[in-house]
């Protein structure tokens, strides 16, 4: 058989056993190390921090200069990408605690007090453009235009933030739930014989607020996003006030209500405009507040005690998992490929972060 390492490909004979339980192996696989093929683990290591980065063709180019000869394709590191991905995937499905239905939260949350503890847990969806059907086949109007991968963040005791995503087969089919990752990262950090102070901080989002009612139940303080609450103000705004003036005086009006936690001053405030320019708009922003007014607090104060009101980390994992390799311009994307991409960024992030912590540990 021929092997391939950073230093080229090499004709390896590969001893194979019978071992005392009458099945067969061979050395490599006794060895280890080889899981994914004929590949050693560097030259993996490599393919995928390329790939992360760089068009397929490109990281076909450059492993062929580096290794001195062909390993893979533009279409073979995709299809070996995919495989990865399921590989991780059923390793997430083996070791999930698919008996656990629903954790437990505490009921007492001090969210402005700087001493009270809490878990911290942020999620959000990022979609890219999808790919069009084949050129053979007319594009159907059920087609997906877009592709959304939920990427999750949940903190451990010691506050470092740890990955999480669905998982799929070879087929590229979801084996592994939203749902189901966020009881393993929760399960596999904390104590959940006892109920936990999780604070969830999200964009608002209806299908992100079901998901966490299904696991944590319909008491989970869930903390609306400073950022795109007061972005979605200011987009808002833009299409209501009158003039220029008038925004900058309504957006500021606004913010400073809320920023204060101030919901219903600022649902007074917008019911008593005279004049909009877009009332359907005006009513979409006083509606939305309405909405989640039980998720908009004192920002300030919480900010005062020095604890998260914002899922900032949330859009950087979303630019690392996803954003950062498939939001290029002119970039379209299989369902598949897509996922594949996101899994294994989401393993190598919570690698990274268990070497690092491994290490900071022995010193």
């Amino acid at each position: 058989m021929k092997i391939y390492t950073l230093q080229g490909s090499y004709v390896f004979k590969n001893q194979k056993y019978t071992l005392n339980d009458g099945s067969s192996s061979d050395y490599l696989t006794l060895r280890g190390g080889f899981e994914y093929g004929h590949y050693s683990p560097s030259l993996c290591d490599v393919l995928e921090e390329w790939s992360d980065d760089l068009p397929y063709e490109k990281t076909s180019k450059l492993l062929s200069q580096l290794t001195g000869t062909v390993v893979f394709s533009a279409t073979g590191i995709s299809h070996y990408l995919e495989q990865k991905a399921a590989f991780i995937s059923q390793k997430w499905v083996a070791e999930a605690h698919t008996e656990i239905k629903q954790i437990a939260v505490s009921s007492h949350i001090g969210l402005y007090d700087s001493a009270s503890r809490e878990v911290i847990l942020m999620m959000d969806d990022v979609g890219v453009k999808a790919q069009k059907p084949h050129k053979q086949k007319a594009r159907e109007p059920s087609d997906a235009k877009r592709l959304d991968t939920t990427v999750i963040l949940v903190q451990d005791r010691e506050k470092n933030y740890h990955h999480a995503t669905s998982g799929m087969d070879n087929a590229g089919k979801t084996i592994y739930s939203v749902e189901q990752a966020i009881i393993d990262s929760v399960a596999n950090l904390h104590n959940i014989a006892e109920a936990l102070p999780i604070v969830a901080i999200t964009d608002g989002a209806r299908s992100i607020r079901c998901v966490l009612h299904t696991i944590f139940g319909t008491n989970v303080c869930i903390i609306l996003d400073w950022y795109h609450l007061q972005l979605k103000v200011k987009n808002l705004m833009s299409m209501i006030a009158l003039n220029k003036a008038d925004k900058e005086l309504f957006i500021n009006d606004l913010k400073l209500l809320l920023w204060t936690g101030n919901t219903a001053e600022a649902i007074t405030y917008l019911d008593n405009m005279t004049s909009v320019r877009n009332a359907i708009k005006h009513k979409e922003l006083r509606d939305y507040i309405e909405k989640h007014e039980a998720e908009i607090i004192d920002y300030g104060l919480r900010k005062k005690a020095e604890k998260t009101i914002g899922s900032g980390r949330a859009e950087k994992a979303n630019d690392l998992v996803v954003a950062h390799r498939q939001k290029k311009k002119g970039m379209a994307w299989s369902r598949k490929g897509s996922s594949a991409l996101a899994i294994i960024k989401t393993h190598r992030l919570n690698r990274n972060l268990s070497k690092k912590l491994a290490t900071d540990l022995v010193h």
